[in-house]
């Protein structure tokens, strides 16, 4: 009963998740692609629009593949145990020269959910809520300047209803300052769905721009070594281009332009640390995470605390440089 009150609440108030009102039949979209795929995303409250997080930026902004120096594969995956939710990712960018080519897969899941047609002890049965992506990607350098595009085929399944289709991301970035710095723009999630039951849903449509500053760059003394310190700034701005209408005027699911801004401070090339704030109507405010890197191999941590009573989200990733 609780498992089921949670998730009814959920489907209510939250941007994550379709929202489909039997009044007027519209959807609030798959909010799902708006969340950043790795932890290394979720601990600067995704402002990734022009940070490099390796097969991440298939999803955000395909530009940076080719900026990466050298080629990664990443898995990734969110658990949420207030409302059993279980985000997944995997992908991989391979680089070469000026080009890099990128592949991934993100879905989201909701499984086991109680169905009751009335005040019944038993339920009459289980249903799931899934989310799914497949995307590809191709990106190209010309000196500082970076291009990317990403096609992406989306699945969606709601009770006994499923809907297809596809969506596009279109990118651009450019390095400045003998690379300390670094600008990036995005439109994201262009594209259609199939009717699910009788309305298509919508995607989250949304115009991007960002950039990463190297703020500060010193080191500390530690037992006669000297330890090097980076400390980076990562801030977006986001405009929604779509707007959904919906029936229950709790719903918002960020209609508005909002910003996401995180801090990260690497340790000798080591240990990362990042916290992240995000503006707007939102019911994951803040952000933290932290990085270790151990040869080629790059583990990363991150949680997320919910609004209104919804307890907090872990992620952890692994991301593998060959």
């Amino acid at each position: 009963m609780k498992k089921t009150l949670a998730i009814s609440t959920l489907l209510i108030i939250l941007p994550l998740w379709n929202q489909v009102s039997a009044d007027n039949g519209q959807s609030a979209g798959m909010q799902f692609l708006l969340m950043g795929p790795s932890a290394h995303n979720m601990g600067i409250s995704d402002g990734h629009t022009a940070s490099l997080t390796g097969s991440s930026a298939i999803y955000i902004n395909p530009a940076l593949l080719s900026m990466e120096e050298q080629s990664s594969a990443t898995a990734s995956f969110m658990y949420w145990p207030a409302t059993d939710t279980r985000n997944s990712f995997a992908g991989a960018v391979f680089h070469r020269d000026n080009d890099a080519f990128g592949i991934a897969l993100l879905s989201s899941l909701v499984d086991d959910i109680p169905f009751r047609s009335g005040p019944t002890p038993d339920p009459d049965g289980l249903f799931a809520i899934r989310y799914f992506s497949l995307a590809a990607s191709y990106s190209r350098s010309a000196g500082p300047l970076s291009f990317g595009l990403t096609g992406m085929y989306l699945y969606e399944q709601f009770f006994q209803h499923n809907a297809s289709g596809y969506g596009l991301n279109a990118g651009a970035a450019l390095n400045l300052l003998e690379n300390r710095m670094r600008l990036g723009a995005s439109l994201r999630n262009i594209g259609a769905m199939d009717d699910l039951a009788e309305t298509s849903t919508n995607l989250p449509t949304l115009v991007s721009v960002g950039t990463d500053i190297r703020l500060l760059q010193f080191s500390t003394t530690a037992i006669e070594d000297e330890i090097p310190l980076l400390l980076s700034l990562v801030a977006d701005y986001n405009v929604p281009l779509n707007e959904v209408d919906v029936a229950d005027e709790t719903i918002d699911p960020q209609s508005d332009g909002y910003a996401n801004i995180g801090l990260e401070l690497n340790i000798s090339e080591i240990i990362d640390l990042r916290a992240g704030y995000r503006t707007g109507d939102t019911q994951r405010r803040f952000g933290f995470g932290a990085g270790l890197l151990v040869n080629e191999f790059y583990f990363n941590y991150a949680f997320m605390p919910f609004q209104t009573g919804f307890g907090t989200a872990h992620a952890v990733s692994l991301q593998y440089y060959f």
